[in-house]
């Protein structure tokens, strides 16, 4: 490529990020902010995935192929402790180690409830503040407010390790 071609392109990349730089030291923190609140719900979802999907395979190993199919599936397919324990079976059937396994489940359920309720309040405080700041943006420079849009998008979007 030659030295003009090379510069032709420079600036075209510099012309096009050059709308954001004015904005970036306001936007990347919220990016930043709304990828960590994005991640931490993630893991949240995740942690209960997990608690219930060991409670549906212990109930799946305990409970007696002689319940009728739709109960035993119904049952093995409940994400909540409170459900669970209304079925009869669980007094004359199950094994201490199930009991306590959907019991303490319910309890971590219940507590990562009420951290995901918090999160949700931090996420919608963070999204008038995201707004806000699009908004400005938008004043001064469409282009880049569309970018940024399209940005703090991909950060809702993105997976978490």
């Amino acid at each position: 490529m030659n030295t003009y071609r090379f510069l032709a392109v420079c600036l075209v990349c510099t012309a096009c990020s050059s709308e954001e730089l004015p904005f970036e030291n306001e936007g990347n923190p919220l990016l930043a902010e709304s990828k960590q609140l994005n991640c931490t719900n993630q893991r949240y979802e995740h942690t209960i995935d997990s608690l219930w999907d060991k409670v549906s395979t212990r109930l799946d190993q305990v409970l007696p192929d002689t319940m009728p199919p739709g109960r035993r599936e119904n049952m093995i397919k409940i994400r909540n402790a409170s459900l669970l324990k209304q079925f009869k079976i669980f007094y004359t059937t199950l094994d201490t180690l199930s009991l306590n396994l959907i019991t303490r489940s319910g309890t971590i359920d219940s507590l990562i409830a009420l951290q995901l309720m918090e999160l949700k309040v931090q996420r919608e405080t963070l999204e008038k503040r995201v707004l806000g700041f699009l908004i400005k943006v938008e004043k001064q420079s469409p282009k880049a407010a569309t970018r940024w849009n399209k940005k703090f998008l991909e950060a809702a979007d993105e997976a978490c390790q």
